[in-house]
């Protein structure tokens, strides 16, 4: 892109089946942080319990889709980008290097310095407040229990 004209949202129309929206609008459509983040969370919840209950193909699809999310999350909203690049180089992939060896206590260890490294960027921003904590139970509606 760069040395390309730049063309403000608000003057590019698409136009669909069902009527116009200008790039502006669309974007407006796109999940914030807040959800991005929420459903990461929920993907993180599983993946422990998955990878506890030695469900590794579970752990490993909700390590995987959740990492999409941080992509997502680093170009919707590119202030973050560094820090979520980090986050994923530094913690994440230790995690998912821990579930491809199928090794709990590492994963375990692995999945906890995520959290407190997520604790860290949540506090950097001003959102201290902002402390994932991993539920006492397994999810609902999900078996993740390893293969019976």
């Amino acid at each position: 892109m760069a040395g390309e004209r730049s063309i403000p949202g608000a003057d590019v129309v698409a136009k669909t089946r069902h009527g116009e929206l200008t790039v502006d609008e669309v974007a407006d459509l796109l999940p914030g942080g807040a959800e991005i983040m929420e459903a990461f969370g929920r993907r993180y919840w599983v993946m422990h319990y998955a990878a506890r209950g030695g469900n590794w193909d579970l752990a490993r699809y909700e390590w995987r889709e959740a990492g999409k999310l941080l992509r997502a999350l680093a170009k919707t909203r590119p202030k973050y980008a560094e820090d979520l690049a980090t986050f994923e180089r530094e913690a994440y992939a230790k995690v998912g290097a821990a579930l491809e060896a199928a090794d709990f206590p590492a994963f375990d260890r692995a999945y906890r310095a995520g959290i407190e490294a997520s604790d860290t960027y949540h506090a950097k921003w001003g959102k201290a407040f902002i402390r994932f904590r991993l539920p006492d139970r397994p999810p609902d509606g999900l078996d993740v229990g390893g293969t019976r």
